[in-house]
């Protein structure tokens, strides 16, 4: 309210053409907007924010307004105008990544983006030419290229520099290659510890580690450093989600969702969590929102399949599963996500599942959902036990994971390998202090073994035959006072 009443004031003061020092000092119109633009997204009002924007002349938008304009057309998919508004801002200022990175998403082709560049007279350094490059291969989901070119301009030109490790980190993440991006993220919070942009998508590797530790220590330090970043509570929501806090998560998730309403991470956070509280409608808007404004985010997908496997709706998760394979590509959360909804689909589609699995490990043999779906299905849908544990057993040759050795010890429990299994339970406990189900193996399996050794002592103090027989009471009739049982018979 008080910064429109002070645009209807600076409106006036233009209109009166007043010229004082007074009104000098007064902010512009554009500035009023721009303000009233951010109190519209933090309030979320997408809608009223743009039109604010749009409420300023094209002369007088600044690059600041041209690309908070072009993110909020970005976001409404309007690419064509967003598009024109971040040529615009590269037009104004040559070196504007954000723009460049903007354009790239957008589809264009890395030619065009240098001759907007190089249009003023410019010309574009080869640090800039591998920047470029690596960005435009991220856009194209070329993340092993893409890691290689950024990787040699950080080694060659850009030392140390958080926004490039930052785009090899989420190259890493994208491949699905969780141990490479977390090493990133390290690096770069060891190199600056006040910076916070990334590491909500840190967080998230935190959480699939179930790293509640290192999570609780990353909160502490971001909320310190700025309260403000979605990133900061982004970390606050997957740490109370971690915790089963699931309202303080939703709330941390929603405060992020409010920061930036384009960011995907709050999103399906806040989806998950509102599908764990059986909200299951809401959480299925909130993950096609999610794939609207980030088509290529293979989470979203997950979800969404969750949801309608839940509702038992297998048509809807089937070509939900198969839009995924087609916009993410062949990766093992994709193969993974067709897999599963195989096994859901009525009629005999185990084969198909199998060879889905399958895939998803030859792209990634440390994948540890995908030798468990396997050995899963070997051992509930073809009854093959011992198959299961051979594949269980060759993973954890070169693969550490508490997980596959708890899922190896109920495959020897069922096969009554009683002592495997109790070996395997203790290494998983060992390695995850926090795995309820393997120490409640290991409790049932040693009162199964007292109990046994407690009977056998019993039988031991007590022998209990099957024949008793007294001979000085049997009636032989004769002078044989011995003979077999048969004979006696």
């Amino acid at each position: 309210d008080i910064f429109l009443k002070a645009l209807q004031i600076r409106k006036g003061l233009n209109r009166a053409k007043v010229k004082s020092l007074t009104h000098e000092l007064l902010l512009s119109e554009v500035e009023l907007k721009y303000k009233l633009y951010e109190c519209y997204m933090n309030l979320g009002d997408a809608r009223s924010a743009t039109a604010m924007l749009e409420g300023i002349s094209v002369r007088q938008r600044t690059p600041k307004v041209l690309i908070s304009l072009a993110k909020l057309y970005q976001i409404s998919n309007i690419d064509k105008q967003a598009i024109a508004c971040y040529k615009e801002i590269l037009r104004k200022c040559p070196l504007a990544m954000s723009a460049i990175n903007g354009l790239l998403q957008l589809g264009c082709n890395r030619d065009e983006v240098v001759n907007i560049i190089t249009a003023g007279g410019m010309s574009c350094p080869s640090w800039l030419n591998d920047w470029i490059n690596g960005h435009c291969q991220i856009a194209s989901k070329e993340y092993k290229k893409a890691i290689e070119t950024l990787s040699k301009l950080e080694s060659s030109h850009l030392h140390t520099s958080i926004p490039v490790m930052n785009s090899i980190a989420v190259g890493y993440y994208k491949q699905e290659d969780y141990k490479n991006a977390k090493y990133f993220y390290e690096k770069i919070t060891e190199i600056d510890p006040y910076s916070v942009n990334g590491l909500g998508i840190y967080a998230r590797i935190l959480a699939k580690e179930k790293n509640i530790k290192s999570l609780f220590m990353l909160s502490k330090r971001l909320v310190q450093v700025n309260e403000n970043s979605v990133d900061t509570w982004l970390v606050m929501a997957e740490y109370h989600a971690l915790k089963d806090n699931t309202q303080r998560a939703i709330y941390f998730a929603q405060k992020a969702h409010v920061i930036d309403s384009s960011n995907i991470q709050a999103l399906v956070l806040k989806a998950s969590l509102l599908l764990q509280m059986n909200k299951t409608v809401e959480a299925i808007l909130h993950y096609q929102e999610a794939i609207k404004l980030a088509p290529d985010q293979v989470e979203a997908y997950i979800g969404l399949v969750n949801c309608y496997l839940t509702d038992n709706k297998i048509a809807l998760a089937s070509s939900t599963a198969a839009k995924a394979y087609t916009k993410v590509g062949r990766t093992p959360s994709t193969l993974l996500l067709c897999g599963n909804v195989y096994l859901r689909s009525s009629g005999d589609y185990v084969d198909k599942a199998k060879s889905s699995f399958q895939l998803a490990l030859n792209l990634d043999p440390s994948c540890e959902p995908a030798i468990c779906a396997l050995a899963n299905l070997y051992a509930e849908k073809l009854l093959d036990h011992n198959k299961a544990i051979k594949l269980l057993q060759q993973y954890l040759e070169t693969t550490s994971s508490s997980k596959v050795h708890l899922l190896l010890g109920n495959y020897y429990c069922e096969t009554q390998k009683k002592q495997q299994a109790l070996d395997e339970y203790r290494i998983a406990l060992s390695m995850d202090n926090n795995c309820s189900e393997a120490q409640e193996a290991i409790e049932k399996l040693e009162n199964e073994s007292r109990d046994i050794e407690e009977s056998s002592l019993h039988y031991e103090l007590n022998p209990i035959h099957p024949l008793h027989f007294d001979i000085d009471d049997a009636d032989d009739g004769g002078s044989n006072t011995t003979g077999s049982l048969d004979e006696m018979e």
